[in-house]
């Protein structure tokens, strides 16, 4: 899981800056757009990655919690706390991962290099089966990649025994 992190956190920024109301409108905020970063930066001078991430994120989570619901799941945007606290440092230790989102097309091919012949497809909430490791980037990467090319709003998730 550990080495899945990288993956995870590059997946939640393609999916988020795709979410957005600039490109898709599948949430309304617009955090990593250009004004979003020029609007958190002199506020999170040290953090505005991390500040631009986490408002992109809630507004994706209040989105994927409305179909999935909360509790024994877990979507891309809301992941057991372990996680969240690894993507958090990651972030906070290197914000070059935004260099990668300049437009839709980069995060298009962003997205496609993640799914890497992963296969899942659907549309509103589709449970994938296992734990978030590569293999289940690979999954939740292609299944937002079809919702994104057939205009259909996916909201992969995995249920944890934990």
């Amino acid at each position: 899981m550990e080495t899945a992190i990288p993956d995870i956190l590059k997946l939640r920024i393609f999916v988020a800056f795709m979410g957005e109301k600039e490109q898709l409108g599948w949430w309304p905020s617009s955090f990593l757009s250009r004004s979003g970063e020029a609007f958190l930066a002199p506020a999170f001078p040290k953090t505005a990655a991390l500040a631009r991430l986490n408002g992109s994120n809630g507004a994706a989570r209040l989105v994927h919690d409305q179909y999935i619901g909360t509790g024994s799941v877990y979507h891309l945007f809301r992941l057991p706390e372990n996680i969240e606290q690894a993507i958090s440092e990651l972030l906070i230790s290197d914000a070059s991962v935004f260099d990668l989102i300049t437009s839709e097309e980069t995060a298009r091919t962003g997205l496609k290099a993640l799914a890497a012949g992963g296969n899942a497809q659907g549309a509103g909430p589709l449970l994938l089966e296992g734990e978030i490791d590569e293999v289940m980037v690979g999954l939740m990467a292609a299944a937002y990649m079809h919702g994104f090319s057939a205009s259909q709003q996916v909201y992969p998730y995995y249920r944890s025994e934990v």
